[in-house]
Parts: C-alpha cells; structure tokens; sequence
C-alpha cells in the first residue's frame, strides 16, 4: 500500500470540540490525577498500580488513547528552533516542538531500573539502512515460539514466520525479525552467540551492527501538547499531540517491524517510518542520533493524509534537548515496572 492511502486505526472523524464548562471541569480532573502520581511515585511503590502511563509505542486495548487530552498550557518553557543537541553516550535526550509550551505538568522521564535485568537487543542493518529499514533486531531471551514452518539455523531447528526467525539458543530462545529476506534473517541467527546472558552479533560482509541495548528502554522522555496548542487541530482532531525519545533500546525498532511500520520522508534529513498500529492513531518516528528513537505521536482523528501531513510538520518543528535543557522542564518521574 502507498502512504498516500489512508491508514486506519482510530475514529472515521475528529471528535467535537467539547464545550467550555466540559474544558473547564477536565482541567481540574488532570491536576488532581497529576497529583496524584507524583504521589505514588515520590512514595516508592514498586506495586504494578504505579505504572499508570503506557509503554512506549504499545498499543491501547481498545484502540483508543489511553492518555488524557491536555486543556491547560503550562509554564513558558518553550524552546526556539534550533539544532538538535549532541547526544553523549549513556545519555538519554529530551525531545520537544519547538515554539510551544507543553500541557501543565506534562513533561515526563519515565524511568524503568529493571530494564537492565530483562532481554537485551542487537540491531543489525545494511550499509544503507536505517531506522526500521534494510535491517533487523535480535532479542534474547524470547519466548518460545513453534509457529511456522521449520528452518535450520546452524544444527539447530528454528521457526520462521514472515519477517521473523526463532530459535534455541543458549538453554532459551531468541528472536530476530526485521524486513531483509529470510536467508539474511538466518545468516543473522547463525552469527549470534550469548556473551554474559546478552546476545552478541558477527555481522556478516554487507550487514552492520549499529547498537545494542535492552530491550525495553530504561530512560523515555515525553512531552503532551494539545493538538490545538501546536496548530494542527483541523488535521489531528482536538486531541493529544506527544514526544517521546530513548536510547539504545533495540525493543522499539522492533516493535516497529512488527508493526509494519513504513517509510514517509524524511526528518532533519533523517529516513523516517510511520504506523497506525502502535500508541494512539498514529506515530511518526526516526533517529536523529546513533542509537535513539524519537518519535511524536498523536491521539485524535483518523491517520489520513492530512494526519500524515500534520505529523510530519510537528516532527520537523522538534529539537533534541540536552539533559540539562530537559530537566529545566521539570518533568515528573515516574517508575515503571518491566513487562
């Protein structure tokens, strides 16, 4: 399908605009949920309750956004356009639209300690790859999977499906999925070893690993603005515009091949994809650095090409933040417990 058709996954028509009293009262039901949270996270509680936000790039249940929409700008604390700040490494940047402040409360670091104790990532792509293209992700461990037809990667018996191959590994399973044709897909699996309970990669002639990482980030900063706050309510609908940005986590690009994620142009100069399949109705993602995935989103109308358009001016408008330029948002934070 060509990204000029209209990609579904939310409402056929933005939502009304709800009267002022409506406007009024929500306003006054976000701050007290803010207060809320800072509570509970201030409080330490590791209990599965506190992670009240959704993960990065994971669907809502019922396809709708399980965020609040932002009503009340808050502090000035926009930034000019600018050049995107250098990301240092074992650095996570903050990401924002430039020239707007962000909803009241609603710059955030989510943070996410036991990342580092799960399932950790190689990305692997061509010379001319990039972000969810001409590449692939291995993730160890993974469940076991024994959907598919059989394949032998090494002398052992894997499972290829399209798009992915599993397969024993070091008394477990591991996974690589990604858009390169099968028999790259398991000159991949053959390469990797398990060095400390982490998976490792020889990349072949022609294939480059370009990061590791868990596979879920421990460190996303994120910032919610009002679709009317950043211009772009007739496109996206009265809802939630986000940004969001992490480092050396292979999990999301993964998430993105699974979702089919596709190319549309690019951002800064960077190659960018975008899917209908993930938070809210629509993202907008690319790597403005080694290593990171920024993206911004939005929950409103339908993800046509209006939307599309939207997304991808919002994504021009954004400016990668150093730490210290992201703390003088003062951003909750808020504990998240690893899937």
């Amino acid at each position: 399908m060509e990204m000029e058709d209209v990609l579904s996954g939310g409402p056929d028509r933005p939502p009304c605009r709800p009267p002022r009293w409506m406007i009024v009262a929500g306003a006054a039901l976000v701050l007290v949920a803010g207060l809320v949270v800072g509570i509970v996270a201030v409080g330490g509680d590791d209990s599965p309750e506190q992670a009240v936000l959704p993960s990065p790039l994971s669907p809502s249940p019922s396809g709708s956004t399980p965020f609040p929409s932002p009503v009340e700008p808050g502090p000035d604390v926009s930034f000019a356009p600018g050049p995107d700040a250098t990301v240092l490494l074992g650095r996570t940047p903050g990401l924002v639209i430039t020239g707007v402040s962000p909803a009241r409360g609603y710059t955030l670091s989510r943070l996410d300690p036991a990342a580092h104790n799960g399932p950790w990532t190689v990305t692997v792509r061509r010379q001319d790859g990039a972000l969810a293209r001409r590449g692939a992700v291995v993730t160890f461990p993974v469940p076991k999977l024994s959907l598919g037809r059989d394949v032998k990667v090494g002398d052992v018996t894997g499972y290829a499906r399209e798009g992915e191959v599993i397969w024993p590994l070091a008394g477990a399973y591991a996974r690589v999925r990604g858009d390169l044709p099968l028999a790259e897909l398991l000159r991949i699996a053959a390469a990797t070893t398990v060095v400390s309970g982490r998976p490792a990669v020889t990349a072949a002639p022609g294939l480059t690993v370009t990061s590791t990482g868990t596979a879920r980030p421990s460190h996303v900063t994120e910032a919610r603005y009002g679709a009317d706050e950043v211009g772009e309510a007739d496109a996206l609908g009265h809802g939630l515009v986000f940004t969001q940005a992490a480092a050396r986590c292979g999990g999301i690009e993964d998430q993105l091949y699974e979702a089919d994620a596709r190319p549309y142009g690019t951002v800064h100069g960077h190659p960018a994809v975008v899917t209908s399949a993930l938070d809210g109705n629509g993202v907008l993602a690319w790597e403005p650095a080694p290593g990171v995935v920024a993206y911004v989103g939005y929950s409103g109308a339908s993800l046509d090409k209006n939307a599309l358009a939207a997304l991808h001016r919002l994504a021009e408008r954004t400016r990668i933040l150093t730490p210290g330029q992201w703390q003088s948002t003062h951003p909750q934070e808020l504990q998240e417990t690893s899937k």
